[in-house]
């Protein structure tokens, strides 16, 4: 999230500027904590199955290095829960159960936890180390959070902070892309609101019951976020997607299409 276009509705002409750097100091921790709801129904030999999920994923952050349109930051995941309900089956985990941790079929969901990645993002590309992400892409519907890990820190300059201002901005992971219009929908003393329209594209692979997953989907995501106007840095958001693609189980591919509903949480640390 870094080389805006920018659209001021009120004059109708478009401009572009450069983001301000981050307000945080260097060594300021954060933690992050996303819980995801999703829904998914696939078809296979004309019979819909559906699979819902729920995880909720908790990341602390700690902000390495600020530049121009470039910041990183050192993340770990402090704590994963998660819940799957298939075919009338269902699994769930919470990573502070020791004998969870220790189950040699969640052994990819659990290898980096507590251990410190840095993440890295210049230009919307959201650059971070394997085990994380392989983490992420495990856990049903987390994979969403290391794609858009940009969006915690509003970078705008301060003159252009106004109720109706908008923007483009890019992100892209080696899972995912997405383009998202920006509007800044309220502002006070202390917060600014902001409405973000994403059209996403991801392609990710899951390991669920020992079976690998592959998924192939492209869609669309609305978000409304908080952010604290001193720092920049969000508060909140809440976000709901529609995406439809394909699944791939064991060599067969299936249509997919999924509902998913997204809360998110900061606070400093």
């Amino acid at each position: 999230m870094n080389k805006f276009l920018m659209t001021t509705m009120m004059l109708g002409c478009m401009i572009v500027a450069k983001a301000q750097q981050i307000k945080l100091p260097v060594g300021k921790k954060f933690q992050v904590i996303t819980e995801v709801k999703g829904n998914n129904v696939t078809s296979m030999m004309g019979q819909d199955m559906e699979m819902s999920n729920t995880s909720t994923v908790y990341l602390d952050h700690e902000l390495k290095s600020v530049g121009t349109n470039k910041f990183s930051m050192g993340v770990i995941i402090k704590r994963i829960t998660a819940s799957v309900s298939m075919m009338g089956q269902e699994q769930s985990f919470d990573s502070d159960d020791e004998a969870v941790r220790s189950n040699p079929a969640l052994a990819d969901a659990f290898k980096s936890l507590g251990k410190e990645a840095e993440i890295t993002i210049d230009g919307g590309k959201v650059t971070m180390q394997g085990e994380m992400l392989e983490a992420l892409k495990t856990i049903p519907g987390a994979a969403s959070e290391g794609n858009d890990m940009g969006r915690v820190f509003l970078m705008l300059k301060d003159e252009v902070i106004k109720e109706g201002y908008t923007w483009t901005s890019n992100s892209s992971t080696e899972t995912g892309t997405s383009e998202i219009n920006n509007v800044i929908e309220k502002v006070t003393d202390k917060e600014i609101q902001v409405l973000a329209n994403a059209t996403v594209k991801v392609s990710s692979t899951m390991t669920q019951n020992g079976m690998e997953i592959k998924q192939k989907t492209e869609g669309t995501v609305k978000s409304t976020r908080i952010y604290d106007r001193a720092t920049g840095l969000m508060i909140s958001e809440v976000s709901s997607g529609d995406i439809k693609g394909n699944m791939e189980v064991m060599g067969q591919q299936m249509p997919l299409t999924s509902k998913i509903e997204t809360k998110t949480s900061v606070k400093l640390l």
